[in-house]
């Protein structure tokens, strides 16, 4: 397995966890997890990275919605999603009745998740409660996807032995579980769309 991929994350190891988790955190916990079945990183400290690289952009973007005007703010990103001021205030209404559900939404509507994360600074959501929900979705979410990366990297060593393009079939079944993201984050944006 001799990758430009895996030459980096052996050139800088956790180093590289905390940037990329930044640009797209859960895809690169599946990366991740197969590189620790492989032996490759740790499971602890990649998983504090990678958790602690993608609450960062989390709180950031929470941060600016409370410095953001909402003018600004329904100008800037309310034409690219769909927001509208009537859209805002049901989720602003969202945010301080449903909390822990609105940042389920926030979290996993993909293509919305900046702006919808930005909207509960928007609301003046309190950071009390704000951060220990979004904290506890991005741990079980970066749990799971790491899980996953273990199990099939671990199955993927198995498999190879005795499939000859066992590669194939894990590539296949981690574009499953891309699909099966994407398609949720999809579902989570209608939702919160259709609701507001």
């Amino acid at each position: 397995m001799n990758t430009p991929l895996l030459a980096l994350l052996l050139a800088y190891r956790y180093w590289i966890l905390f940037p990329l988790a930044f640009i797209e955190g859960p895809v690169v916990a599946l990366a991740a997890g197969w590189f620790v079945s492989l032996g490759y990183l740790n499971i602890v400290p990649t998983y504090f990275i990678l958790l602690f690289g993608d609450l960062v952009p989390d709180t950031l973007y929470f941060w600016i919605g409370h410095w953001v005007h909402k003018a600004n703010f329904l100008q800037r990103y309310g034409p690219r999603v769909g927001i509208t001021e009537h859209r805002l205030k049901g989720i602003e209404h969202l945010w301080h009745t449903h909390t822990f559900k609105s940042a389920l939404l926030a979290k996993w509507a993909y293509g919305m998740s900046t702006p919808l994360l930005m909207s509960a600074g928007l609301a003046r959501l309190p950071t009390k409660r704000f951060l220990p929900r979004v904290t506890f979705i991005t741990a079980v979410q970066y749990a799971v996807m790491l899980a996953a990366g273990y199990y099939f990297g671990s199955s993927y060593l198995i498999i190879s032995r005795y499939i000859q393009n066992a590669e194939w079939i894990a590539a296949g079944i981690v574009l499953l579980l891309l699909f099966a993201y994407v398609y949720t984050s999809r579902y989570a944006r209608r939702s919160l769309l259709k609701n507001t």
